[in-house]
């Protein structure tokens, strides 16, 4: 129970946490925004707003990098010279490590609804269900902590962890073709259908925006599976470091 007096001093730090507020809300904002304006009128070969495909690749899409903000509080708590204050606190390690974790990825979770909120209400984006968007957009937050942790456990160089962050990040965006078109290869073809957590979300959106309840659960139980497998493998590497 001590643990949860920590939690409105990790909601703090969070809220003072300027730098991830710009990177995380404010970016995006900007981003769809202009796109908003570039692509208005524009539709796909399907007759489907571009705005909308973009608005909720990028509102997802910087759900990669929420992770690396429960990375930012992990490593100096539990593994810099703030360490050993920390171990001699009166409560279990293990749960104040989860809930600076569950407090991190809330806050993307939040951000991720603030750029929903927005790009509907201002920008006319068709997100469908809300409370399925959210959802989904959950999920994406945190697997995202999950593999991020996994990054800061394993890793004894915290930069060498970030990078691995961006790698996992960006590496994604690029494979769904955000960047740049990819090839028409079966490898492509097999990682964006059942590996990618940015394409996985994204249909799981459209395919409930359709009608298609199937292939949306279908998308959201890969990602689910994702979380569940990634989970035990963080909690058995974490929880030897962080005792």
């Amino acid at each position: 129970m001590r643990v949860l007096s920590t939690v409105p001093y990790t909601a703090l730090r969070l809220l003072r946490d300027y730098i991830s507020l710009l990177l995380l809300l404010v970016v995006p904002l900007v981003l769809i925004t202009v796109f908003a304006f570039i692509f208005k009128g524009t539709t796909t070969e399907t007759g489907v707003p571009i705005i909308n495909e973009s608005a909720i690749l990028m509102t997802l899409a910087f759900q990669f990098f929420g992770g690396v903000v429960v990375m930012a509080y992990i490593h100096p708590d539990f593994f810099s010279e703030r360490k050993e204050r920390i171990q001699v606190l009166p409560f279990n390690r293990t749960m104040y490590a989860f809930s600076i974790s569950m407090c991190g990825t809330l806050y993307s979770i939040i951000l991720g609804l603030i750029l929903v909120i927005y790009s509907e209400l201002v920008l006319g984006v068709n997100w469908g269900s809300w409370l399925w968007a959210v959802f989904v957009i959950s999920l994406m937050a945190i697997l995202s902590s999950i593999i991020c942790l996994i990054f800061v456990f394993s890793v004894k160089n915290y930069k060498i962890a970030e990078r691995l962050s961006e790698v996992y990040g960006v590496g994604f965006i690029v494979l769904a073709g955000l960047f740049f078109p990819m090839p028409d290869h079966a490898f492509f073809t097999f990682v964006n259908t059942y590996i990618n957590p940015l394409v996985l979300s994204a249909e799981a959106i459209w395919y409930q925006q359709m009608g298609n309840g199937s292939e949306a659960w279908f998308n959201v139980l890969i990602l689910i599976g994702a979380i569940v497998v990634t989970f035990m493998i963080m909690f058995l590497i974490g929880r030897r470091k962080i005792k």
